[in-house]
């Protein structure tokens, strides 16, 4: 079994290669624009009618842009602020999913899934191309774990965090 400081160094060194990670360019097409317009609805402060470059932008829902616009009006605009909100939202999944193998499994078992989903190639990628998928991620696993702990508490507090985080998905991705 993974001894508790084994596990901590582990996320630690898990966190700087992320964080070494930013010094990377954001990518183009999707993630540049979606800073841009969060940027600009930071700038304009034009919160209900997104624009792309001063056209209306109608493709994706608003959650992301609202989020990355309320960091950069607290921390200034760069990508470095607009990359946080991913990290934010990966950091939700991974902890979600530890505590939904820890409801169901023995104790090696959720170390073991938070460690493989946060060294995921996959999961590296998406919270440096930053689109909607990070905080998809996020909203859908928190909803799980929420969801099974309201099934087996039968606490309606449960219930309504779980559908917050389903509305959060559907405002992130549609």
């Amino acid at each position: 079994m993974i001894q508790h400081y084994k596990y901590y160094l582990l996320w630690l060194i898990i966190l700087m290669v992320y964080l070494l990670g930013w010094r990377i360019d954001l990518m183009d097409v999707d993630a540049a624009q979606y800073a841009s317009i969060s940027k600009e609805m930071t700038i304009n402060k034009s919160y209900l009618q997104i624009f792309d470059l001063g056209r209306d932008y109608l493709d994706k829902p608003p959650l992301l842009f609202w989020i990355t616009s309320f960091f950069m009006t607290i921390f200034g605009t760069s990508d470095v602020v607009y990359r946080f909100v991913n990290l934010i939202f990966a950091l939700i999944a991974i902890f979600s999913t530890y505590q939904f193998a820890k409801k169901y499994y023995a104790p090696p078992i959720p170390y073991y899934a938070s460690l493989i989903l946060g060294t995921c190639q996959a999961l590296f990628l998406i919270t440096h191309d930053c689109r909607t998928d990070t905080m998809l991620m996020g909203w859908v696993m928190l909803s799980v774990w929420l969801f099974s702990e309201a099934l087996s508490n039968k606490k309606i507090t449960y219930y309504i965090f779980a559908f917050a985080a389903m509305a959060g998905g559907l405002m992130t991705k549609g």
